[in-house]
């Protein structure tokens, strides 16, 4: 039978920095916590039954990586290690704002090194490529800002399940340079869209952009501003 999916989660963002800063703690103070259980243990383990405790130790932590190993298997789960991590739904929530909140609000491009994946599969219509790097997607981005130098965003909500996260944003700005084939139209616009993020190993692997691209293009041509 297919295992039953957790509900998804609608996460109250904290700011960005504060939380990559306390998951930082928390890992380093998970570390010495292990450090700490390891050096009891190995006093536990002096005297004449020492030999006989190191092989039980020793059997138990086989069974438990077992365990552990065989449950992630089934499951498709990945396992925990340094070099793919595994991140909460608040910090797969905090990277997948970063996308739009650091890199448009805060006008940070570089932030992007810091949460993509070498590759990223866009999905999205403009035509850019389906398959962009940090330089190509920071590329993009500085489009709109030269269409838009005021863009601003203001985020509605956001929803994590599994590896995903679904962010609805209002976006405004006021149309002062080329957009595609739109010239300077001196008018402001509001538009809303959705992106869903895909996010593996703590980094955006894929994204799905869709747009309100008609009621924007209406409002830059029809005078219709609001």
């Amino acid at each position: 039978m297919p295992r039953e999916r957790a509900p998804a989660k609608v996460i109250n963002l904290m700011d960005a920095r504060e939380a990559w800063t306390r998951s930082a703690e928390k890992a380093s103070g998970v570390q010495r916590h292990l450090v700490g259980r390891q050096r009891k243990a190995a006093g536990r383990l002096r005297g004449k039954e020492g030999r006989l405790m190191r092989y039980l130790c020793v059997i138990v932590a086989l069974l438990g990586v077992s365990v552990t190993f065989g449950r992630a298997v089934a499951q498709g789960e990945a396992l925990p290690s340094s070099e793919c991590p595994i991140k909460t739904p608040v910090e797969n929530a905090v990277i997948a704002r970063a996308w739009h909140d650091e890199v448009i609000n805060r006008r940070n491009p570089a932030i992007l090194q810091d949460i993509l994946a070498s590759d990223v599969v866009h999905h999205a219509a403009g035509g850019y490529p389906k398959v962009m790097n940090s330089t190509g997607i920071a590329a993009m981005m500085g489009d709109f800002l030269t269409a838009f130098p005021d863009l601003r965003y203001t985020f509605d909500q956001f929803i994590v399940q599994d590896d995903y996260v679904v962010e609805r944003y209002t976006a405004m700005g006021t149309h002062q340079g080329q957009f595609g084939d739109l010239p300077p139209s001196g008018r402001t616009a509001t538009w809303t869209g959705i992106n869903i993020f895909r996010i593996k190993c703590g980094r955006i692997v894929e994204v799905w952009s869709e747009v309100d691209a008609v009621s924007r293009r209406q409002q830059l041509t029809s005078g219709s501003a609001r």
